[in-house]
């Protein structure tokens, strides 16, 4: 290396390129360093979400496929569920405990949801929401179920002929056995996503909440974490499930 002359001129940069005789050429590289501007990468959006759930079955079925990061690489869901705190205040007490690992790890979670049913919880339900607030906490509530949600992924108006039983208690088991009547098969949560789209329009359509803020009798903000997920995971449902469809249509075919 020779600093140059301020009188003389710096010689032009040069880089060498193989030529297909392999013998090495040499290329001027005009105005190298001057007016060169390294366009910025653009970044791939990506997410880690935190989800803790009350329920153990049919939330985790709903989120399986977007779980698998080899088909959904721009996002990340950890899904926590205990079996021994499945009532709201071991949800937040377990949400907590993740809030606070986090904060000495090198991936910290962009957002932590607790999903809930109302069911027999409003009490606690009550007690934990401003909590939840004040630690930036995502509530979302499925009143009486988590069923309510996938109801909506079929139907945009809420359930006119279902009769509610007088004990509230009983409200959640017996909406599960109305779904499973009015539509054959029933739902399959795993399935579900594939529409999520629609499931915001229509759950979104039907929302109610109390004055304490709790969603009110089949109404459900799920469609809050459902619009968290949907801008890392939309182009891939379409692909996954363009495929799946063309797979099925060779198998009829056969």
């Amino acid at each position: 290396y020779e600093k140059s002359s301020p009188e003389k001129p710096a010689a032009e940069p040069i880089r060498r390129i193989a030529a297909p005789d392999k013998d090495n050429v040499i290329v001027k590289i005009k105005d190298a360093g001057q007016g060169l501007r390294k366009e910025e990468g653009v970044r791939i959006p990506f997410t880690f979400l935190v989800i803790v759930s009350g329920g153990e079955k049919r939330e985790r079925d709903y989120l399986k496929i977007i779980r698998n990061q080899h088909l959904f690489p721009r996002i990340k869901i950890e899904f926590v569920t205990d079996s021994s705190k499945l009532n709201p205040n071991g949800l937040l007490e377990t949400a907590k405990d993740k809030r606070e690992r986090y904060k000495t790890s090198t991936e910290v979670p962009d957002d932590i949801f607790i999903v809930s049913d109302v069911d027999h919880f409003m009490d606690e339900l009550l007690f934990i929401k401003p909590e939840c607030e004040k630690l930036n906490i995502s509530l979302i509530i499925s009143n009486s179920c988590f069923e309510v949600w996938l109801y909506y992924v079929k139907f945009k108006d809420k359930p006119r002929d279902f009769s509610i039983p007088d004990d509230p208690l009983k409200i959640s088991q017996s909406f599960k056995k109305y779904i499973d009547g009015k539509i054959k098969g029933g739902i399959d949560p795993r399935k579900v996503i594939f529409n999520i789209c629609e499931n915001i329009e229509n759950a979104k359509a039907n929302y109610e909440e109390d004055r304490n803020g709790i969603p009110k009798l089949f109404s459900t903000n799920m469609f809050l974490l459902a619009e968290a997920l949907l801008p890392f995971i939309e182009a891939e449902l379409i692909r996954e499930k363009n495929k799946r469809e063309r797979k099925a249509k060779k198998k009829n075919v056969r």
